[in-house]
């Protein structure tokens, strides 16, 4: 049984990566600390060619992983995610790594600040280079774990980055992220999110969200999908895009189609008048 609880450390010494049985499943690191960090392997991610790197948002640690009733639920999302690209890609050789390597703000008053992303992105940038070099390594990040995937772009080995409900990744654009791969983000339309302050002092905020004209993200469609916590949704247009990002089949994404602008209530064209 898992015992460990919300942390009350602000430091958290590196993890070690490396191949282990735990808790009933594949390990690449755990610490078994309050602290509670924790880091799952689904599939064979030493043979796979796509290998994706789920990164959750708050409220997530080694006490509450196992529990696939919370709203979070990074393992489980990571096993739809799975399932979602054998069935884009039967055949092909993919992983899915949950990466619960950070101590996760607790709560939203946590969560305004780029510390917890700043002391984890370090890691996430390790993992990434443990990860096999011949395999495509997509970051994933939901929420907060934007934020750390954002702070950890400039340099770690990624191929391609997907931002998820994100209240900003702790740079004004892409061109501050140092990335030269493919950014990706994705809103769905009754995520309260969007309401996030967007400005940063210090490391207090975490900047515009990808979302807004101009950052440099791609945005793709996540169908009609509820609140905050559903993109990974079984059957969801929002992670069968999610699949087909992490398996290079950029073609077969679903972008977000902005409708044309509405005349306004009684503006009649030239032709109309002179009709």
């Amino acid at each position: 049984m898992v015992t460990a609880g919300p942390s009350t450390n602000s430091v958290t010494d590196p993890l070690r990566y490396g191949r282990a049985l735990g808790y009933g499943v594949r390990l690449l690191a755990c610490d078994g600390t309050e602290d509670g960090r924790i880091v799952e392997e689904l599939g064979d991610a030493a043979t796979a060619d796509h290998i994706v790197v789920l990164v959750p948002g708050n409220d997530n640690y080694l006490g509450n992983y196992f529990n696939q009733k919370r709203a979070t639920r990074p393992r489980a999302n990571a096993q739809t995610l799975l399932e979602t690209m054998g069935e884009v890609a039967p055949g092909e050789r993919v992983a899915v790594v949950v990466w619960v390597g950070y101590r996760t703000p607790r709560g939203f008053g946590e969560a305004v600040s780029r510390r917890p992303a700043l002391e984890g992105a370090q890691d996430l940038v390790r993992l990434t280079r443990f990860l096999p070099g011949s395999a495509r390594v997509t970051l994933v990040g939901h929420s907060y774990g934007t934020v750390v995937c954002g702070l950890a772009l400039g340099r770690g080995r990624v191929s391609d980055c997907v931002a998820l409900g994100s209240p900003g990744m702790g740079a004004r654009s892409r061109q501050e992220l140092g990335f030269s791969g493919n950014l990706w983000a994705a809103l769905g339309p009754k995520d309260w999110i969007r309401f996030f302050p967007r400005g940063h002092v210090g490391e207090i905020g975490h900047g515009p969200s990808p979302m807004r004209p101009g950052y440099g993200a791609r945005v793709f469609e996540t169908g009609d999908i509820p609140g905050h916590c559903s993109y990974y949704r079984q059957g969801s247009e929002s992670v069968r895009n999610i699949a087909r990002i992490a398996l290079g089949r950029y073609e077969e994404v679903t972008p977000v189609v902005v409708p044309a602008p509405r005349r306004p209530s009684g503006e009649f064209t030239r032709e109309a008048v002179v009709s």
